[in-house]
């Protein structure tokens, strides 16, 4: 009985098959009960919404058998008999699309999908012709077509000039839309408002007293013009406005992520462009070099730093998934190139055609191309050929002179590479083989690759000393001591770079994925431009595809990127756009509000050689640009026009967050206006293009002023008001140190008069230092009142530390604030001697961050209770020097007493733990003179910036038996009575403790106060900068002992300026 069933299952389905050959209308009663059961319910349901009669997404029909056989944009969707070639049941299973996209079909459905194509498809009633396709292209309509954006530049009649209000062809455009709209416009602005005001949009700086009067007492018709000139020339003008190039680009000295590695060469395109536009680069040779400069210019050291721009996209240094992470990476670039050079949102086509604009899933696609065969080289030598040539003859010589020792080493740190190295087993089963394919037998994609795996592999060799033990460690230090002696006959190294080449003269394929399609590079669909017009005569070692991009987005002719570039112009010098949105010129981002004047202005920057000094010229010389920002009839022009869209007066803009810290530095005379080099801390006093932009740690005063974060491109800052940025400005340490340096600065420029007089010239002082303008007699009378009665409740109360003459600042991924300590200016922070504050067994921990150390083997000292003097007692934790005798750039911990011989005398210990500049760390030194443990002391270290990185602990042997005692204070930052030996960079909580801690009980896994501590030092407001928050009371002090505020007047005044600087009328400009 179950054989006979079993051959009559196998008739029916040998049957059905063989119908399925047939017509497939012509079905069995148990085929068509299927179909009409299962399949067609199933099909109804969940598909044919999308891909029926009134809609078929993807160019694709499932509602009749003849479309399905017909198939879609990717293809034949159905293969009959086959389900393995069928990309239907491919997308069900979600194997390559993922269909319905609403969620997976259940399997039971699955199967019954397949056994339908298995069974030939078959479709009860269907007529078995395949339907023809339409030859079509794209289906744009006339409004399409019309997209304002993509017109050719408009040849433009100027206005005709009215009256005597326009002092440019601007002003015409201006004036001729104001009198459509029934407005008119505001008077020019006081010259004290106009200089502030011009100072500041082309310097990001305000103007010191002096050249606010030259200005206001220069009578000269064309004085406005000449300070234009002026401020144009300079190179504080390059400094501001590269800041408005680096946002539009995502500049960040960071990866991103949640590791967010320092980029170290990143700077050099900062400073490149910086450089650019201070020298007035044609805008043209500008994209040129950026886009393509390695294969248009290849001798020019600035081109090569220029393709920096396609690097400074996000990067995951741990991330396994290095396919999924590389196919990121080019879509973040195809994003940010769409933004910045072409102002259409390319990213909203990357899944399929722009909802609104007519840009196609292809165009971007054919955008990426250009960009398909890219290899990112984040450390570059980059020099002309001759430097080159020179560099590599002079480390030839030092590499035959230095062979053995080199040699010898590399055997050393076989052992240690190949542990390195095995990070390549977490990859991907493919990742892994073309790892170790022969570089010669990969094709273009997997070489890309695998040099970004490889990243991986050699951020461990970076931390290869980390794992070095024993024998090994000790030999690799003393040749590499050997080795550092041969260092004269090395060459000057040459400039680091991130830059970009190709992988060859073949590019890897552009797929869009989850469709058969290969895309080939293009330009948008609508514009009808081929591409291959573009391409030159083939060059070695490179595909020529994005210098092909570069010489389209600089033509004339291109009526995007020349129009998105002078809106921007205009953007930054007016709040908004002539069009709205600077990086979105489609439906989203609106119409332009005066079109006739963008085209005329970008025809008049293209004849003018695409070079911006003359465009800014042209615009901040105009009576548009010089209103005031206050209307005599403002009540009428507001009903008309409350956008003030058309220009009717200037408007009060808040500085952006580097404009406002620029301008505390600049106002209390801390600026230092040093160009160029690499980023700084914020605790640096130097321009805010100049710091280090970490973009997972902001400085917390920019962070509160909405200084972006750079992940993508920003075109427009916001700019909020909340509680928070008033609390950072009143309560910050910081800010209250930079109020008394600004009293400190009126009073010393007040003081070439008679003692009588120079409180009030001090108040006149401040004023026109703050804000650029005069004191009024009712501002200068509120003063005085406020003087008396803030120095009335000074002189009540108890005596502190005047905590005004410390620089404090915020360590990176840390909260609250940190002590900020200078090379060259002795600390004074010291612990009162106490015998108790050097046990025998103890535990010294802080956080830190270290900015220099000394050329010599000196120490940069964290913590120590010792002057220095080898025959003295004393102990010292801190950072070895470049020329230290063991290891440079490692912690040290530094002890005295009686050894295991019975000899006195002093002990160095160093862990030979690497310490990076600019890292914040946790370290902690545990010293073990008694117990099971004698003899030995543990060092902890922790990059505060690397939360992959586990707490590190190295375990050294030490032959103290018993510590000897001093007379001296404990000193935080350096040795006591001892210059030599000061720290460079910030200091946060550090804590003594009477015993040798291990992990668990380490400040870094419990900020707390245990019985074992015996001092707790946070430097915050609360329980207070200098008071121990431990029991012991072992509160911090000065070298003269905490004193009252000697002159309440005086800190009276400090309070004063502290109200100035957190005025809206120095936080705005009008």
């Amino acid at each position: 009985m179950l054989h006979r069933f079993r051959t009559t299952v196998c008739w029916l389905f040998m049957t059905l098959l063989t119908m399925s050959a047939a017509n497939a209308a012509d079905v069995s009663p148990e085929v068509m009960k299927f179909f009409e059961n299962e399949v067609r319910p199933l099909l109804a349901e969940h598909c044919w919404s999308c891909h029926g009669t009134k809609e078929q997404k993807g160019d694709l029909r499932l509602d009749t058998r003849g479309h399905i056989l017909l198939g879609g944009e990717s293809g034949t969707s159905v293969v009959p008999g086959k389900p393995e070639k069928s990309l239907l049941i491919e997308a069900v299973r979600y194997e390559s699309y993922e269909m319905p996209p609403a969620g997976k079909l259940p399997e039971q459905q699955i199967k019954i999908l397949e056994k339908w194509v298995a069974l030939g498809a078959p479709w009860p009633g269907a007529d078995d012709t395949v339907p023809l396709r339409k030859e079509q292209g794209p289906r744009f309509t006339a409004e399409d077509r019309a997209w304002w954006a993509i017109q050719p530049l408009q040849s433009v009649t100027v206005p005709a000039a009215t009256g005597d209000w326009s002092k440019n062809e601007i002003d015409r455009f201006i004036l001729d839309r104001l009198k459509q709209q029934g407005l008119t416009p505001a008077p020019e602005a006081d010259r004290e408002s106009l200089v502030r005001r011009v100072y500041f949009d082309l310097h990001g700086l305000p103007p010191t007293p002096q050249e606010v009067q030259e200005f206001v007492q220069d009578q000269r018709p064309d004085a406005y013009e000449r300070l234009v000139d002026r401020l144009l020339a300079s190179p504080r003008y390059g400094e501001r406005w590269a800041r408005h190039w680096l946002d539009v680009v995502r500049y960040a000295d960071s990866d991103g992520y949640r590791a967010d590695g320092y980029r170290s060469n990143a700077w050099r395109y900062r400073d490149y462009v910086i450089r650019s536009l201070n020298e007035d680069k044609p805008y043209r040779q500008f994209v040129q070099e950026q886009l393509a400069g390695d294969e248009l210019f290849p001798g020019d050291v600035d081109a090569q730093i220029a393709t920096g721009f396609l690097t400074h996209g996000i990067y995951e240094w741990n991330s396994r998934d290095v396919a999924g992470q590389w196919d990121i990476m080019l879509n973040e670039l195809t994003d940010t190139v769409g933004d910045v050079f072409l102002g259409v949102g390319m990213q909203c086509a990357r899944c399929h055609d722009h909802k609104y604009d007519p840009v196609l899933q292809k165009d971007y696609f054919q955008l990426r191309a250009f960009f398909e065969p890219i290899l990112i080289e984040t450390a570059q030598e980059v020099g002309t050929p001759e430097q080159l040539k020179q560099y590599r003859s002079g480390l030839s010589a030092w590499e035959q002179a230095t062979k053995a020792i080199r040699d010898e080493l590399a055997v050393l740190e076989a052992p240690y590479r190949k542990k390195a190295r095995a990070v390549i087993i977490s990859f991907p089963p493919d990742i892994q083989a073309m790892i170790h394919k022969p570089e010669e037998k990969r094709i273009p994609r997997e070489q890309q690759l695998v040099e970004l795996a490889w990243r991986q592999v050699e951020h461990n060799y970076r931390n290869l000393d980390k794992q070095l033990k024993g024998d090994a460690k000790e030999k690799i230090l003393s040749l590499r001591r050997k080795l550092a002696k041969f260092d004269q006959l090395k060459p000057e190294p040459l400039p680091l770079a991130q830059q970009v080449r190709d992988v060859g003269a073949q590019a890897p394929q552009t797929r869009i994925p989850k469709k058969r399609t290969e895309c080939d590079p293009g330009f948008l669909t609508i514009l009808e431009t081929p591409a291959d017009n573009y391409f030159g005569s083939p060059q070695q070692g490179t595909t020529s595809r994005r210098t092909a991009l570069a010489r389209w987005l600089t033509q004339d002719s291109n009526p995007l990127s020349t129009r998105v570039i002078v809106n921007r112009i205009w953007q930054y010098h007016f709040g908004k756009g002539l069009a709205p949105h600077s990086s979105d010129l489609g439906r989203l981002g609106g119409p332009p509000s005066h079109t006739e004047l963008l085209d005329w202005l970008t025809r008049r920057f293209l004849d003018g050689d695409w070079r911006f000094k003359s465009l800014h010229r042209l615009i901040v010389t105009s009576a548009t640009y010089r209103q005031s920002t206050q209307h005599p009839q403002e009540a009428s022009m507001f009903a008309l026009d409350p956008a003030n869209k058309y220009y009717w007066s200037a408007e009060t803009r808040r500085l952006d967050a580097e404009q406002i810290r620029d301008s505390i530095l600049a106002v209390t005379g801390q600026l230092d206006l040093k160009a160029g080099g690499p980023g700084v801390t914020p605790s640096v006093p130097r321009r805010s293009i100049y710091l280090r932009m970490m973009r997972n740690s902001r400085d917390p005063l920019l962070q509160v002023f909405d200084m972006p974060r750079f992940f993508t491109s920003v075109s427009a800052r916001d700019t909020t008001t909340s509680p928070v940025q008033s609390l950072q400005l009143f309560n910050s340490q910081q800010m209250l140190r930079f109020a008394d340096q600004l009293a400190q600065r009126a009073e010393q420029e007040a003081a070439t008069v008679p003692s009588a007089d120079q409180e009030e010239l001090a108040l006149r002082r401040a004023w026109q230092i703050a804000f650029g303008r005069p004191v009024t007699s009712g501002e200068l009378s509120q003063a005085r009142e406020f003087l008396d009665r803030e120095s009335r409740l000074l002189s009540e109360q108890k005596p502190t530390v005047d905590l005004q003459q410390f620089e404090t600042a915020t360590m990176p991924y840390r909260n609250g604030q940190s002590v900020v300590f200078h090379a060259d200016q002795p600390s004074s922070f010291y612990v009162a001697d106490n015998r108790r504050l050097t046990p025998h067994d103890f535990t010294i921990e802080a956080y830190f961050q270290i900015k220099s150390i000394y050329d010599s083997g000196a120490v940069r000292t964290i913590v120590s209770k010792w002057s220095g003097k080898v025959s003295e007692p004393g102990w010292l934790f801190g950072v070895t020097g470049r020329g230290s005798r063991r290891k440079p750039q490692t912690l040290v911990f530094r002890t005295y007493g009686k050894k295991q011989n019975g000899k006195i005398g002093d002990e160095i210990v160093f862990s030979d733990q690497h310490i990076e500049f600019n890292t914040p760390y946790y370290a902690a030194v545990s010293f073990h003179v008694t117990g099971e443990r004698a003899g030995s002391i543990d060092f902890f270290l922790k990059d505060l910036s690397n939360d992959d990185e586990q707490l590190g602990k190295i375990t050294k042997q030490h032959q103290t038996v018993e510590v000897h005692d001093n007379r001296l204070a404990l000193a935080i930052g350096r040795m006591v009575q001892n210059k030599n030996s000061l720290f460079d960079g910030l200091i946060d909580e550090v804590r003594l403790s009477s015993a040798a801690l291990d992990v668990p009980s380490l400040l870094y896994t419990q900020e707390s106060i245990t019985e074992q501590t015996l001092g707790y030092w946070r430097f915050d407001p609360v329980p207070g900068m200098f008071e121990d928050s431990s029991s012991h009371q072992y509160d911090i002090t000065r070298d003269d002992r905490p004193t009252s505020a000697s002159d309440p007047r005086r800190a009276a005044f400090a309070d004063l300026c502290h109200i100035l600087l957190n005025s809206n009328e120095f936080l705005y400009v009008d």
